[in-house]
């Protein structure tokens, strides 16, 4: 999986969004504060807004706003609206060998079910991860993630990883 420029710069608008509820941004102050281009801000918020993630105003005191509650928007909506699915079964036709339009194992795969499992492992931490977990900082969110998602490191323990990454800072 990856997460593509226009992805990561869509979550990062959105959250600037979300950390400035109540209030409208602008085109200009949201690239500045995200140290993007311009036009590149412009094109990753249309998007947003053509998916109803985000409301925009004309005029000397338009811009942008969320058009709901940071609470109510899941990181997988804005993933969804700015890149492709995770995985899906095109995957498997375009993977396949140079002298054919499809993978050699499309009727017996045992990497198919890994795949997919990982798809709806990811897609179920995106759709319960919202813009309000995000906006709450670093430490919340890491810490947050970690007692929704306790991961297992090589000790097999649950919450290791957030031990791991406590002794790092």
């Amino acid at each position: 999986m990856k997460i593509t420029a226009t992805e990561e710069v869509g979550l990062r608008c959105m959250l600037q969004l979300a950390l400035r509820t109540g209030s409208t941004s602008s085109l200009a102050d949201l690239a500045k504060a995200e140290g993007i281009a311009v036009p590149f801000a412009a094109k990753v918020l249309h998007r947003l807004r053509q998916a109803g993630l985000v409301a925009a105003t004309r005029g000397r005191n338009g811009g942008y706003v969320l058009a709901a509650a940071p609470e109510r928007i899941t990181v997988m909506e804005v993933l969804t609206a700015l890149g492709k699915p995770l995985f899906d079964s095109s995957f498997c036709r375009e993977h396949g060998s140079p002298d054919s339009d499809s993978c050699s194992r499309l009727t017996d795969c045992s990497l198919r079910p890994v795949w997919a499992h990982l798809d709806a492992l990811l897609r179920q931490f995106f759709t319960q991860t919202t813009l309000a977990d995000l906006a709450s900082g670093e430490r919340f969110t890491r810490d947050h993630l970690t007692q929704r998602w306790p991961l297992l490191l090589s000790t097999g323990r649950p919450g290791a990883a957030a031990s791991l990454m406590k002794e790092t800072r």
